[in-house]
Order: structure tokens, then sequence, then C-alpha cells
């Protein structure tokens, strides 16, 4: 590198999952554009998404159906609780219990051949904080979404225990988690960052296909367009269609609903003329023409929404989404759709009333405002050249 700097090895390491992959791509992306030698650890379920990106990587971890599977009967349980109880459960079984064991067999050679100057992990990785203390490694965590609300942090904390003692110390902080940078992706309107000074804020950013637009969408948004999706995870079979796909057909607006891989058709019951069904389509080319989005809240379908000053209708289903959907109502830009208000009068009405209230839309407009106005992960380089450097 000619200006003086050294060239670092930054080492990514990622759970299986769009979501998880997605957060960390901006950093990793802005790292190797700086000129750094960036190399990932994730589940083989992520290796596509990582090479599509021109990134190295190696498989460690278990893929998403694995840490499923492993943690069937505590997903079970968990899905008995009210919804607003249900994260931190989920996330100890999911990524401390089952997937973080899994991550330190596979992360420690890697680690000791490497020898990275920095590792950049998400926040459901939870190998990494203790591996790279240990090692004397500066630490980057990125968020995809919101802190994990403060009575769900026990039980991560004792699930942690034993990965933490073997690797040489004593039982973990909640803080020893946030690394030696946290970087947050959501707006101040949406709150819900850590309890630490060493903070940096991010604009999310989606990445944008490579390939054109369908013709089709050419005629999206000549009126008011209604972006529909509940994820591309198994979850997604539970999402209220039915009743939001007809409230839809009552309405002057066109509709994209994006069912996913599992979700069969004729779950959506009739389908109205102003409502075009499709399994997939990169919300990157749906947010720029929709006016207001119905989602499961998922994190980057909250935050590309809000980037686009979209109204947002947010109908949990699993993990982060019900912190995600207060995000969104506490901010003023849309609602939450609770679990006991998902029949069809309830779905209509929640559906007129985002599409209806001016109220909305203009927090929504102010919400995007912040967004664009947060630094980029370009701009973040250097505060992380610094850690590795320093």
């Amino acid at each position: 590198m000619g200006d003086g700097r050294r060239r670092l090895r930054v080492l990514c390491t990622r759970t299986g999952g769009a979501g998880h992959i997605g957060a960390v791509a901006p950093i990793a992306l802005a790292m190797r554009a700086g000129g750094h030698d960036v190399r990932w650890a994730v589940a083989p379920d992520g290796g596509a998404a990582v090479a599509s990106m021109g990134f190295a990587w190696t498989p460690a971890g278990l893929t998403t159906a694995e840490r499923r599977d492993a943690a069937g009967a505590d997903i079970a349980a968990v899905m008995q609780l009210p919804m607003a109880e249900r994260r931190g459960p989920l996330f100890s079984a999911l990524f401390a219990r089952v997937a973080a064991p899994a991550m330190r067999r596979d992360l420690g050679p890697l680690l000791d051949e490497l020898r990275p100057d920095i590792v950049v992990r998400e926040t459901a990785e939870l190998a990494a904080a203790a591996m790279a203390a240990v090692r004397s490694v500066p630490l980057v965590t990125v968020a995809f979404s919101g802190v994990l609300p403060a009575p769900a942090r026990p039980a991560v904390i004792n699930a942690l225990q034993p990965l933490w003692a073997a690797e040489g110390r004593g039982d973990p902080a909640w803080s020893e988690l946030y690394g030696d940078l946290y970087v947050h992706p959501f707006p101040p309107s949406f709150g819900q960052g850590p309890e630490t000074g060493a903070t940096r804020a991010v604009r999310p950013s989606g990445r944008r296909p490579d390939a054109d637009p369908p013709p089709w969408l050419d005629a999206l948004g000549a009126r008011m367009a209604v972006y529909v999706s509940a994820g591309t995870e198994q979850p997604s079979t539970s999402f209220p269609w039915r009743p939001v796909v007809a409230a839809l057909g009552r309405l002057p607006v066109d509709a994209v609903a994006t069912i996913g891989p599992h979700v069969d058709p004729a779950a959506l019951g009739a389908i109205p003329s102003n409502v075009r069904v499709e399994r997939f389509v990169p919300q990157a080319w749906l947010l720029p023409r929709a006016t207001a989005v119905i989602s499961h809240g998922g994190a980057g379908t909250v935050l590309g929404a809000a980037a686009h000053g979209c109204t947002q209708l947010v109908v949990p289903l699993f993990a982060d989404q019900w912190e995600n959907g207060l995000a969104v109502a506490d901010a003023g830009c849309g609602s939450v759709l609770a679990p006991e208000r998902r029949g069809d009068d309830d779905v209509d009405a929640a559906v007129r009333d985002l599409l209806d209230t001016t109220a909305r839309q203009d927090a929504a407009a102010r919400v995007a405002a912040e967004i664009a106005a947060m630094p980029t992960a370009d701009d973040l380089v250097p505060h992380i050249e610094l850690l590795a450097t320093a």
C-alpha cells in the first residue's frame, strides 16, 4: 500500500443466513476496497453468497438447518412463550448453546493459521469474542439489528461459560461481547443501541443485483405500491398471507408479494388482480418503487424500507422481529401486528391504517433522512484500521 498504511489480514466470522452475511458484507467490501486482505469463516450454506462477492472463505460452524435441527426441542418450547419473551431464549439456544461450540471447533485452526490483524464478527456469531481476546486480536462486532434486551442476556452468558472456560478465560461479561468497536445499523429514531462508548453508526445498505430488473417492474409505482415479504426462512409459512392479500385486493394500490421457497401459493387464497405474487424479487428493485411495506420484521427488510422512506406494518414471526417492529412503531413510521390481532378484520384495519396515515408518512421521511446522514461502511475503515495498528 503506497500511502504508508499497512495491509491488514481481516477475518470475518459469520453464522449462516442471508441477514447475518448481509449485515457485515458492506464492512468486508469496504476493507477490501481499502487494500486489505479479507477472508471469511462462514457456515457452508453461506459460502455461495460470500464467494459471489469475490471473497475467499473457509467453512466454519453449522448451517442454518443444522442449527435449527440441533435446537429443535428448545425452539418448540420457545414458540409457546409470548412473542415479546421469545428472543432471549431463542438466541441463547440457537447461537450460544448450539452454534458457538461448533464455530469454536472450526475457527481455532483458522485463527492460528491466518493470524489475523483484526476479527470482524456479527452479533450472532458468539465464539470469536473469547477466541480473539485470548489471542490479543482486536474485535469488531457488526450488528444486524438492535441489541438483545437486558432481561434476555443472562441465559446467553450462562450458555457461553463452557466455551469461555475452554479458551482459558473467566465467566464472560456482556460488555465483552461488544468487542473493541460495535457497529450499529439503526438510525437514532430506532434506538436499541449498546451500552458502550465504543460504538459507530453505519448506514444500512443492501447489495444491488447484477442483473436487470424484469420489465413488469416498470409499471410499479404508477399508483401507490405495496411490497409484502415474510422472508425466505421456514417461519414464512406462518405469515397471515390470506388476510393480507385479501385486504390489499380491496384497496386502490398495486402490490407485489414475495413468498419465498417454503410457502404454498394456495395459502394466499384467491389472488386479486392488483397483487402480483413471486417467489423472490430482490428488494433493491422493489423498495425504490414502494410507498409501504408489510413484512415479518426481518432487519434487512425493516432497514431497507426505512432507508427508502416507506411506512411499515410489521408482522413478527421469529427471532429479533418483535423488537424490530417496536423500533418502527416507536419511531412513528409504522405499527406492529401482535399474534392475537391477525384475523381478517384486524389485518384489514391495519393495512388501511398503514396507507392512510399522513403522520406515519412524515415520520418515515424523517427516518429516511436520518439514515441518509449516517456514516457509510467506507467511513468506518480508518477506525477499524486504527484498532489493528494501535
